[in-house]
């Protein structure tokens, strides 16, 4: 196991005016001064092993026991491992036995998910807070920060291999890959842009109406973005990107849109839900509900789409056309993180350590109950 000395970061205090607004406070998760927020890393699963955030800074390992209950088995970072992380916003990575992790002072690690041991951790001090989840490909974790530099880290060792410094504005939103391109999407700066992995240097660029938060991800060789100004777009990387479609929904896309079933389900913070045609961007449904903030993207389980609202708003709907089967107001909580499904439930996690498991077919709560602090 590989330890890396930490240098420690000065905690930064960010003031925040109106105009330059923090995506933070756009979703209702933050306020004017911003310390050490908390994070909303999805919950994920592999191979029975659930790995979620327990509170500011620490992770949790275990599965679902006999009587329907999320039962740890491990706990990052252990105490005696001398650590302390920050807010998690960006999800944990599983690719084999390893979970690759950032948090969002900017340290970057890798642990076994099933012991929850750290195999190594980045400590350098990297610059910049990180918020969007990485990426792996070829061995290789390209780790996005919010000042706008992409740093690409050794997958098993967690040396810095290289670091690109192409962008203007902050990367919230986690990068994808198509090719030998990384392509990038800026908060601030309002385009995209496409970086040769080979190089570094980029090699399209393209403008966009509004802010991206929400993740980047691809459709049959599509890039496909959402922005803040409510646009869902499909690009064709040639020698530059073409936009070959531009849809609008009202409110922010702030939750990376679903690909199920030959089809795009995007949500929007104004509580509209919408099924898209990902080759012509056609609206196939489309669904409004009032008072829903949809921050998060949706799961699917046996035809019914599952959407979740910060506010305890939780939907069901008919996959293939839109029609509401049920809908449930969650009360006292504050939902943010990507439902789970797990043994035909959806697992909902609350800001406070609340776990609720769903039927998705009924929409009837089977279990709720606190994590243990």
């Amino acid at each position: 196991m590989v330890h890396f000395l930490r240098i420690r970061q000065e905690k930064i205090m960010f003031h925040v005016k109106l105009l330059l607004i923090s995506p933070l406070l756009l979703i209702g998760v933050g306020c004017a001064d911003v310390t050490g927020p908390e994070g909303w890393a999805d919950p994920v699963e592999k191979n029975d092993t659930i790995v979620l955030q327990l509170k500011r800074g620490v992770l949790s390992g275990g599965g679902i026991n006999s009587s329907g209950r999320f039962l740890e088995s491990w706990r990052f970072p252990y105490d005696e491992d001398d650590l302390d992380f920050d807010g998690f916003y960006a999800t944990p990575i599983i690719d084999g036995k390893n979970a690759y992790i950032a948090d969002h002072s900017g340290q970057v690690g890798s642990i076994d998910i099933e012991t929850g041991r750290l195999n190594w951790s980045n400590m350098r001090d990297v610059g910049s807070e990180i918020v969007a989840t990485p990426v792996i490909h070829s061995g290789k974790l390209y780790v996005a920060t919010k000042n706008g530099n992409v740093l690409v880290i050794n997958r098993d060792t967690g040396a810095l291999i290289d670091s690109f410094e192409q962008t203007e504005g902050r990367i919230w939103a986690s990068p994808v890959i198509l090719g030998n391109m990384l392509y990038i999407a800026s908060l601030d700066a309002k385009k995209i842009v496409g970086i040769d992995m080979a190089n570094g240097a980029i090699s399209s660029e393209f403008p966009l109406s509004g802010g991206v938060a929400s993740s980047l991800s691809t459709v049959g060789g599509r890039l496909l973005v959402g922005t803040l100004e409510g646009h869902l777009s499909a690009f064709t990387p040639a020698n530059s990107l073409v936009e070959d479609w531009k849809q609008s929904l009202e409110g922010w896309i702030i939750a990376k849109p679903l690909l199920a079933s030959g089809t795009i389900y995007a949500v929007t913070s104004r509580g509209v839900i919408a099924a898209v045609n990902p080759i012509s961007g056609e609206i196939l449904w489309k669904s409004t509900h009032e008072d829903s903030n949809f921050s998060t993207t949706p799961v699917i389980s046996n035809g019914v789409l599952v959407v979740v609202s910060r506010k305890g708003n939780v939907v069901g709907l008919a996959q293939g056309t839109g029609k509401v089967i049920w809908e449930r107001k969650i009360e006292d909580i504050k939902l943010l993180p990507r439902p789970l499904l797990v043994n035909n439930q959806a697992i909902l996690l609350g800001r406070s350590g609340e776990i609720i498991h769903i039927n998705p077919q009924t929409g009837n709560v089977s279990n709720r109950y606190k994590r243990e602090d």
